[in-house]
């Protein structure tokens, strides 16, 4: 673990030792900073009342290009919750509390609220401003609809959303020329009144983090006796669930290797580095081109500030049979890399779908952690492909799906592609249905090699029901989950495929 811990608090450096135990951003603030102004609600990152801003050096790609949203900024302005948050993570980083965003009284994202009576008992107002400055710092298409999703993380018993809504709406319309260029947007937010002055100036450059040991390599190797660290990619499971007075216990924060923070092209892969977050991967170019709209499933994952901190290995490795991004991956026929952090040099491939072996229990051995995950490219110059994805969950937003399900076609390069689609190669996941999320082999046995038809959509729907294994539990019974993975697999064709899949199959 590191020894010292370097950042910006709001402008001002700050140096401290960590604690033996992880100590959460949120408690520091609260209990040593003394700014109470980040509020304590679920402590599960759910409520969005402790939200911050966190400053990091953006993600890159193909030689140290950045390449998230702002691809030319160098520094990314992330939402967090800070109840999942390390104070060893924010080493090299800029912290920002809604006490920075205020030092020289209102901004007009605080008028905005008061202006359309977006606030009454108050509390989650700090994380409702912390997430809209968040998004407006990203830059990029900023209308009344991307400020509507940077609230999906911030709940309100109050006021409802319309009136939060209407912020949103009033700050799209006075926003509407904001400059792509970083040094250009800080200013012309500065004379918006978005942050106060004394705190742009601190924003175009961050702090040198302290020298780690994980710089060099994995913890593991450090010389010595054997230590027993546990690698912890995002922690947004992990703070949740685990007990604060357990023995202190080395972590090395995944999150915070900054060169395991890249995705890019080599050979017939995309390369995802294991630092690479939910955001980073729906935000990618290289991402994008190689999986049609992949980013408009972006909002059915987590929400903004928990995109931010949870990383790809991390949520395959939690091995959740229900993981949103691990059913993503296995329709797209990933595969991870393993490093044996006993020997630096040893690592392994093995295919995702083989990597889950019973409930919560991997093919990692006790010494191996995630260090890559390789997706296969397949040029668009070739068969046509196309994805999508399904879950069925209590919320719309921010919540654990009962039942969740990909869909990956490759279609035959033919010109009655359009008209009579011939599947070449099929991949549909499933999770909620069985001890370990799943690649289901009886649709894509009937479909395979098949011009697409209706019964043989229903057809495949009813395959893939001879393959799962679902319990009863609080999400939903085990029936509930058949019919309902049944349905999601129909969905897939309907979205994919109106012109030849009828949307009444799903009543018969």
């Amino acid at each position: 673990m590191k020894e010292r811990v370097r950042f910006l608090l709001n402008g001002k450096p700050v140096e401290l030792e960590p604690p033996l135990v992880p100590q959460l951003t949120l408690d520091w603030l609260r209990h040593q900073a003394g700014l109470t102004g980040t509020k304590e609600g679920c402590r599960e990152g759910d409520c969005g009342a402790c939200m911050v801003i966190l400053g990091q050096r953006p993600l890159q790609i193909d030689g140290g290009s950045p390449a998230s949203k702002g691809a030319a900024d160098p520094i990314e302005w992330l939402p967090v919750t800070s109840c999942l948050l390390a104070v060893e993570e924010l080493d090299g980083k800029h912290l920002i509390t809604i006490e920075g965003l205020a030092e020289q009284g209102p901004t007009t994202v605080m008028k905005a609220l008061h202006e359309e009576n977006a606030s009454q008992c108050g509390f989650c107002s700090p994380g409702v401003v912390i997430a809209l400055t968040a998004r407006i710092l990203q830059g990029g298409p900023l209308d009344e609809a991307a400020l509507k999703r940077a609230l999906e993380g911030n709940l309100c018993r109050c006021t409802g959303y319309d009136s939060l809504h209407r912020s949103a709406k009033r700050l799209a319309s006075e926003l509407c020329t904001l400059p792509g260029e970083y040094k250009e947007r800080l200013t012309y937010l500065v004379n918006q009144g978005i942050i106060p002055e004394s705190l742009a100036k601190t924003m175009y450059e961050l702090p040198a983090p302290f020298e780690t040991p994980s710089e060099a390599g994995p913890m593991r190797n450090a010389p010595g006796p054997a230590r027993h660290i546990l690698p912890l990619g995002g922690g947004t499971d992990w703070f949740v669930k685990h007990d604060e007075t357990e023995a202190p216990r080395e972590i090395d924060f995944i999150d915070s290797h900054t060169h395991s923070r890249y995705i890019k092209k080599e050979g017939p892969f995309i390369r995802i580095g294991a630092a690479v977050t939910m955001g980073d991967f729906f935000a990618n170019p290289l991402i994008r081109e190689a999986v049609p709209d992949i980013e408009t499933f972006e909002s059915l994952v987590a929400s903004p500030g928990i995109r931010s901190r949870a990383t790809l290995t991390g949520n395959i490795a939690n091995a959740s049979p229900v993981a949103d991004m691990t059913a993503m991956l296995l329709a797209l026929d990933a595969q991870l890399v393993l490093l044996d952090t006993s020997t630096v040099s040893s690592r392994r491939t093995i295919a995702l779908d083989q990597f889950f072996l019973s409930y919560k229990k991997t093919a990692a051995g006790d010494t191996e952690e995630l260090d890559e995950i390789l997706l296969p490219l397949y040029h668009s110059g070739r068969p046509q492909s196309c994805f999508n994805f399904e879950k069925a969950a209590k919320r719309d937003r921010l919540d654990i799906a009962a039942v969740n399900t990909a869909c990956w076609i490759l279609l035959e390069d033919s010109p009655s592609v359009a008209s009579s689609p011939v599947i070449r190669k099929l991949r549909i996941s499933a999770g909620g249905v069985g001890p370990v999320p799943m690649v289901l082999a009886n649709p894509a046995k009937i479909l395979e090699g098949q011009v697409l038809t209706t019964s043989l959509v229903v057809a495949a729907a009813d395959g893939a029901l001879a393959e799962i294994n679902p319990i009863s539990d609080v999400r939903g019974s085990a029936e509930y989950r058949r019919q309902a993975l049944r349905r999601l697999i129909l969905a897939h064709f309907i979205k994919l495929f109106p012109h030849i899949i009828d949307e009444e199959v799903l009543l018969k």
